[in-house]
């Protein structure tokens, strides 16, 4: 394995930065873009955007599978992302600039969000896979994943503070703020790419058996640690998105507080959880990764109800509940894939290969699939209990769907988590032997 020290981390951390700003243009302002600014209907985009993630869900596990056969000089992960990065800036340029003709084109947008979505799987998964790599040890792993997500975390502060000190004499358009964020992609993902490319070595492929799709699967389903795993991920992520569904609407009509302070206080909760990040890691090894983020979804759940609570129009109150929620959120983004990285050590002892690039692509699956199926859950559930955005009536469907619901997610996730199977001491036990069988095969050789 990869002597990780501090630089290389850091290193291997820095494509994130603009990996967390794409994905917050493609949540926050792609969608009402091109529903606003080019003349597209709500629904041609509202198609479109499904059309996308259907497409998205299909190539996940191809980019996985291909990607673990990949064999190189260079390695298995790096061809991908050395390929990969420009042409994900070219259709980035495609989707977030498209001039005035080609933004009113629903054909445009579909080939556009389409490419993106290739292009985005097919760095992100060998990106996150290396990860999962570069260290076998236990306590390691969260390390190298805090600095990755630290770097996701900056990624949000920027995407949401440059616009503001940029856009300084007026409101900006949403075109014109996707323009600054690809100009700022075009000069931060090159750099930060080649300094992984140049400095942090891939670790050698630990087992040279390439499984067959069928024998892949089937190793999956023999894990049963990993499937564990993607159920609690897939249920932590539903909560997290149905309160990101409503959160926008919370602020809105229950704290009375102007829209333009959202940006504000995703800013005050990643920063928060930005500062807190190396005391998590640290809580996380000595208790356990699967006990703090058990007991994250707990915090979480109980957290969430005091947005509830806020006297109206107190910005003030707004800001330390959400700088609470950076503490208590953080880890649902920082530790799940440093426990899938466990678990494909359980996998290869259970007969499969080396495929922490399937491994990664499956979770990727699932935390889309929470994140589709939150909205669909989320807004009509709103409407059916009365909550209307326009009056502000139904306050408390609103507070119930956005602040309550999600515990009915994160409370069954915790116990599965608690009750994981997959602790440092038997993972320790499962490395070891894995370490005498190849040892063995190398003397057999």
């Amino acid at each position: 394995m990869t002597e990780m020290n501090t630089a290389r981390s850091l290193l291997y951390a820095g494509p994130a930065v603009v990996l967390s700003m794409m994905t917050f243009a493609l949540v926050v302002y792609i969608p009402a873009f091109y529903a606003t600014e080019t003349g597209l209907s709500l629904a041609a985009v509202g198609a479109a955007f499904f059309a996308a993630r259907l497409w998205d869900a299909f190539i996940d596990p191809l980019i996985g599978y291909y990607a673990d056969k990949t064999h190189s000089r260079w390695g298995r992960r790096k061809p991908w992302i050395t390929l990969g990065v420009p042409l994900l800036l070219l259709t980035a340029w495609w989707l977030f600039v498209p001039g005035s003709e080609g933004g009113k084109s629903i054909t445009y947008l579909l080939v556009s969000i389409f490419l993106f979505y290739v292009l985005w799987t097919g760095v992100q998964i060998p990106y996150l896979s290396l990860g999962a790599e570069l260290s076998s040890d236990y306590a390691e792993r969260s390390r190298i994943v805090g600095f990755r997500e630290s770097a996701m975390f900056v990624g949000t502060i920027l995407a949401t503070g440059v616009p503001a000190l940029v856009f300084t004499s007026g409101n900006p358009s949403i075109g014109q703020i996707l323009e600054l964020f690809f100009q700022m992609s075009l000069i931060i993902l090159p750099v930060t790419a080649l300094l992984l490319l140049w400095k942090v070595p891939e670790p050698k492929q630990i087992d040279s058996h390439v499984p067959s799709m069928k024998e892949t699967l089937a190793a999956l389903r023999r894990n049963r640690a990993f499937l564990r795993l993607n159920i609690a991920a897939f249920l932590l992520w539903l909560g997290l998105h149905i309160y990101n569904a409503g959160v926008l609407l919370v602020i809105q009509h229950q704290l009375k507080l102007p829209t333009s302070i959202f940006l504000q206080l995703v800013l005050i909760q990643f920063a928060v959880g930005l500062v807190m990040n190396p005391l998590l890691i640290k809580l996380a090894n000595r208790w356990g990764k699967h006990k703090a983020l058990g007991l994250a979804a707990v915090l979480v759940s109980l957290s969430l109800p005091l947005l509830a609570m806020m006297p109206p129009a107190d910005k003030t109150s707004a800001m330390l509940v959400f700088a609470l929620l950076g503490i208590t959120i953080s880890p649902i983004w920082v530790l799940p894939t440093a426990l899938v990285a466990d678990a494909v050590d359980i996998g290869r002892f259970k007969g499969g290969g080396d495929q922490s690039g399937m491994y990664m692509a499956i979770y990727n699956l699932m935390v889309k699939f929470a994140l589709a199926l939150s909205v669909g859950i989320a807004l009509p559930l709103m409407q059916w209990f009365g909550f209307n955005p326009e009056t502000g009536a139904g306050n408390g469907a609103l507070v119930a769907v956005t602040l309550l619901l999600p515990a009915a997610a994160f409370l069954p996730a915790a116990w599965l988590l608690f009750t994981y199977p997959l602790d440092q001491r038997r993972l320790g036990v499962v490395q070891r032997w894995l370490a005498r069988s190849a040892h063995r095969s190398e003397i057999k050789a």
